[in-house]
């Protein structure tokens, strides 16, 4: 296929435009063939929008801003038709704007995940993707969680989200940290500790935190603060995001509620600090895991002081572990408000170490109830796993009403084939994954239903043969399509095991002891610790490492016999239950 571009000086976006258009098909960039123009309009109003015009030979992606046109470019391949050899793009009705002003990716750079362990190259051509499908900013987090103050280490932790950021603002993106408020290095004074902030832990309790109502607590944190905020000058950070609850907390007389006492005056000092060096950063406070799990008046504190000592506060961050929280939506929308999908840990572990892990229902129903205050959002993300969700929140985030099925039929458009029938029935694979996904999860744990899993398997291995090779073997792919035969193989031998076993109903959703003498499965865990860039479990990466050989902690715990008895008994011990 020929194609002229014209870039008219915006040689970035043609660079990409090329190399996204290469990458799927073999293309030659000349004078002749179809012409592909891009242009800046600035009498288009809104920022960030886009119109896609044309017929047959000839097309314009226009934009109110160069930001903008990345997702015009985006929204240009995303909705095309492709096959092997070429693609025919469609126009866009009208001008598209988007309807959320803050759509970022939060990307967790710890534990060793692939944001913490991925080459260079990978993390900006993931960083590309994100803008392409419609992000403008991209969060991060330095791990103190795993640091020693003077850390060697530290640098290197820098210097990784550095190049993050990098790749971010060479294509215009925004940038910005979430800081912990109270979490200090690893090795900050004993004395200096915070309490748990509630007895059962279910806010969690990682790393060293610090109580602010202690002499030297508060100047502590500045230190702390004071060391991240520096690191990040000559990039100018554009948001600075505050943390409650896991990590971070007190529970201490003096602190609680933390979310409505000792956490804001830790909000307003940190402020300070970050003012000193970016007086025009954008404060989201985070209300995350506030009043849970009973009702302390944290939600209501926090309300009364954005109406006075907290009034800078830019965004409120409001989401939960498991339902959207109730106080925001019944009360008055003082500040606007963004949320914070957990697309990466909902009820499975180790995460991601499965594949994919598409949960649209889920999000759907949230979204629904939650979309009227919000104004965008930052997803959770821990790796390359949750790629569905991203963009199924992406879709959100610029248009409110539009449903899970059409945004993740641009998705599968691009990404596995333009084919309708392909489209139709990877939608339905996405829906029969979430199916057992959310019977075998906690608190539910219900048995695994086997007919929807066999259909799933089925419906995997029915679109894997009309794929062309390249879309085949592509990760994205992958990735669904092992989850699918993975889930198929772990369940049916979990349901095969007899109930003197006395086998934990949990152990379905993490189950990789099941699996130990079945080759392919083997095989598919090692595919997928290739595509994220996992760093062998050591200790601190048990979170999103693919169980490989059921090494995992949690299998070795539910059900040692099992593994001890298919070791002896030879490979056909699992695989005769495998079918």
């Amino acid at each position: 296929m020929k194609i002229n571009l014209k870039s008219n000086g915006f040689l970035k976006h043609a660079e990409l435009f090329q190399k996204m258009v290469c990458d799927r098909i073999s293309a030659e960039f000349t004078k002749e063939g179809m012409v592909v123009e891009l242009q800046i309009d600035k009498t288009i109003p809104h920022k960030e929008s886009f119109l896609i015009r044309g017929e047959d030979e000839s097309w314009t992606i226009t934009s109110s801003d160069e930001l903008g046109l990345y997702f015009g470019i985006g929204k240009f391949l995303h909705t095309a038709k492709w096959d092997e050899y070429s693609f025919i793009p469609k126009v866009t009705n009208g001008v598209v704007t988007p309807e959320c002003r803050f759509r970022a990716m939060y990307f967790a750079t710890h534990f060793y995940n692939f944001y913490h362990a991925g080459t260079v190259k990978a993390l900006k051509e993931y960083v590309d993707d994100m803008l392409l499908w419609g992000y403008n900013t991209i969060l991060c987090i330095i791990p103190v969680i795993t640091l020693n103050e003077e850390d060697p280490k530290f640098p290197l932790e820098v210097d990784r989200v550095k190049r993050i950021f990098d790749a971010a603002k060479e294509r215009g993106m925004r940038i910005g940290i979430l800081i912990c408020a109270n979490q200090g290095f690893m090795d900050a004074p004993a004395e200096l500790s915070s309490e748990l902030p509630d007895d059962l832990s279910f806010r969690g309790d990682l790393g060293r935190n610090i109580c602010i109502s202690k002499p030297g607590g508060l100047p502590y944190m500045r230190r702390v603060w004071q060391k991240m905020l520096q690191a990040f000058k000559q990039e100018g950070l554009e948001y600075i995001v505050t943390w409650p609850y896991d990590e971070g907390g007190c529970g201490c007389e003096d602190c609680r509620p933390w979310g409505a006492r000792g956490y804001l005056k830790t909000c307003i000092e940190l402020r300070k600090e970050a003012l000193s060096l970016y007086p025009n950063a954008s404060f989201i406070v985070s209300t995350w895991a506030f009043d849970v799990p009973e009702n302390e008046g944290e939600y209501e504190g926090l309300y009364q002081h954005l109406t006075g000592d907290m009034s800078w506060a830019d965004f409120l961050m409001v989401d939960a572990h498991r339902e959207y929280p109730r106080y925001p939506l019944e009360h008055k929308l003082i500040k606007p408000i963004v949320n914070f999908p957990e697309i990466s840990m909902w009820a499975l572990s180790p995460w991601g170490g499965y594949g994919a892990n598409p949960l649209p229902l889920r999000f759907q129903r949230i979204w629904d109830e939650s979309k009227h205050i919000l104004d965008g959002g930052l997803p959770y993300s821990e790796g390359i796993y949750e790629d569905i969700s991203k963009i199924q929140f992406s879709g959100y985030y610029w248009s409110k009403e539009r449903p899970w099925t059409d945004i993740l039929a641009e998705y599968i458009n691009y990404e596995y084939s333009s084919d309708a029938t392909v489209i139709t029935d990877a939608l339905e694979l996405m829906r029969l994954i979430e199916i057992n996904h959310t019977r075998c999860a906690r608190p539910n744990l219900l048995q695994p239903q086997m007919d929807v899993a066999e259909k799933a398997k089925e419906l995997a291995e029915k679109i894997d043969s009309k794929l062309s090779n390249k879309r085949k073997n592509s990760w994205r792919w992958r990735i669904l399509y092992i989850r699918a035969i993975l889930d198929y193989k772990r369940y049916k031998a979990y349901m095969a095991c007899p109930e003197s076993a006395d086998i934990p109903i949990a152990s379905m959703a993490y189950g990789s002891d099941l699996l130990v003498c079945d080759e392919q499965a083997q095989d598919f865990f090692r595919e997928l610790i290739k595509y994220y860039h996992c760093v062998p479990p050591n200790g601190k990466n048990t979170w999103t490492y693919p169980p490989l050989g059921g090494s995992s902690a949690r299998s070795k715990i539910l059900v040692p016999d099992r593994r001890d008895q298919a070791k002896k008994s030879g490979k056909n011990a699992v695989k005769e239950n495998e079918g």
